[in-house]
């Protein structure tokens, strides 16, 4: 699920097990945007979807004093910016994936990187600022941008390492972390994921073949 802003069309991506969730997300993103702009959501357009049109939904946004715009019957385009941000998102993605053959069991990882980049992109309609130049006032990466799904070695700190073990672990690069300045790294002989500052990748080495 994207919800996006209308001014700075920042998106936030959540990834969802069931419709019910929609709630619990909107909530999660209510309190974001109050915490951490301290501003509050003063209108939500939606399409028609029972994930939107339930009893509980249209309390929340009622109490919030939130306005609920939606769309008319088979009539997307009046939800016009969230129809081609999803279609962006998917080509973004798709990309991403065929560039390196990364297999589609790493869709997840590759939607959030998509996600990350696009909000990171200069838009004409922005006039050539990102979104998240606009929302944040800075364009910075956290960490600097590396080629999706290329090959990475990851400095093994842990502490059973022995002396002659090897120092890195060999890894594909999947994405960036939402909550720590690294880079998200996925260990196929191990099935771990490890984040860490400390990578050396070669980008034109795609790890699938």
């Amino acid at each position: 699920m994207t919800f996006i802003d209308g001014f700075s069309r920042y998106t936030w991506l959540y990834l969802l097990k069931h419709k019910s969730d929609v709630i619990v997300v909107f909530k999660n993103l209510y309190a974001l945007i109050k915490n951490k702009f301290g501003n509050t959501i003063k209108v939500l357009r939606s399409d028609n979807g029972t994930k939107y049109i339930n009893q509980e939904f249209e309390h929340f946004l009622v109490s919030n004093g939130i306005e609920h715009q939606t769309t008319c019957v088979n009539t997307p385009e009046q939800n016009g910016v969230a129809e081609r941000k999803n279609r962006h998102l998917l080509e973004v993605a798709r990309s991403l994936m065929f560039t390196m053959n990364v297999p589609i069991f790493f869709w997840e990882e590759t939607i959030k990187t998509a996600t990350y980049l696009i909000n990171r992109m200069p838009l004409r309609v922005l006039d050539n600022k990102s979104p998240t130049e606009l929302l944040l006032n800075s364009n910075d990466f956290i960490v600097a941008p590396k080629v999706f799904g290329c090959v990475c070695f990851v400095h093994d700190y842990r502490n059973d390492v022995r002396k002659l073990d090897p120092r890195a672990v060999k890894c594909v690069f999947v994405g960036y972390s939402p909550t720590q300045k690294g880079y998200r790294c996925w260990c196929p002989s191990e099935h771990r994921f490890f984040v860490s500052m400390d990578v050396t990748f070669r980008e034109y080495e795609p790890y699938y073949i």
